[in-house]
């Protein structure tokens, strides 16, 4: 199942939020960062590791044979059961442009023929060789943003131009669902769900010693897994799978394709 984030402009967090729904993930996911402006989960919560996988060199050697077949070679272990992982994004945003994303659709959409769900980081809606095909595959797709009038305008435009009829970009109007970062800041949940006009499938706390450790790479500490912000986690993964679940029937199914057997490049840092 393909779940894909987006925000409208600013920096609500959506990275962050991304990798903390992963790490709080009810079952087997991968977070592809797919983000044209490039990815950030290594240099953060990698803590600047190396790695000779990814979607630029997914890209690359998947000109030569079955995209499907590579993918498995290209992710790397977020957590220490190898439960959660990670595509990690573009070094150079200049290489967005040559991705072939309507082909990675496809295959994210069918991930270990189903048995895996994929959380696509596709950064801000609008950015140049944004992955719009991505989107269109998707399950649900989810716009973050904040809880100011200034966040909650721009998301409710965001919304309106994926729920658009005729031309949106999100596969149906029903499929779009909000994600709030900093309730009450000053509009609560219910009161950003009227504006935007679709659901709020959760709220996540401004936690700055756990966004630290997500976004910075800092010491993640014995306490993380306990903070606010992966408690609330947790919560709104279960929630987004439920949602996700009931606008998965109305997706057209992906043509079947099944992976090599899986080939992790690099560990994981299990936290």
């Amino acid at each position: 199942m393909l779940i894909a984030l987006s925000s409208a402009k600013g920096a609500p967090g959506v990275t962050t939020t991304g990798l903390a729904l992963t790490l709080s993930w009810p079952r087997g996911v991968v977070l592809a960062e797919l983000d044209p402006a490039g990815g950030d989960v290594l240099a953060g919560y990698g803590r600047a590791q190396l790695t000779a996988g990814g979607l630029a060199d997914l890209e690359f050697v998947a000109r030569r044979g079955q995209m499907a077949g590579q993918l498995d070679a290209h992710l790397l272990q977020l957590d220490a059961a190898g439960r959660a992982r990670l595509l990690p994004g573009l070094a150079d945003p200049a290489t967005a442009r040559h991705v072939d994303w309507e082909r990675l659709a496809t295959v994210l959409a069918s991930m270990e023929d189903g048995a895996v769900d994929v959380v696509a980081d596709c950064g801000r809606l609008r950015a140049e060789h944004f992955p719009h095909a991505v989107v269109r595959r998707a399950a649900a797709v989810v716009v973050v943003t904040g809880s100011t009038l200034r966040a909650v305008r721009a998301a409710a435009q965001a919304v309106a131009e994926f729920r658009e009829e005729g031309s949106g970009l999100a596969p149906h109007p029903g499929a779009v669902a909000a994600i709030v970062i900093g309730p009450g800041e000053p509009y609560g949940e219910r009161e950003i769900a009227d504006a935007l006009g679709v659901p709020v499938v959760g709220v996540l706390p401004r936690d700055p010693r756990a966004a630290a450790v997500l976004g910075d790479g800092a010491p993640a500490g014995r306490l993380f897994t306990q903070s606010a912000l992966l408690r609330a986690a947790r919560s709104v993964a279960v929630r987004l799978v439920e949602f996700a679940e009931a606008h998965e029937g109305r997706l057209t199914p992906p043509p079947a394709t099944r992976s090599a057997p899986e080939t992790t490049v690099g560990g994981g840092r299990g936290r």
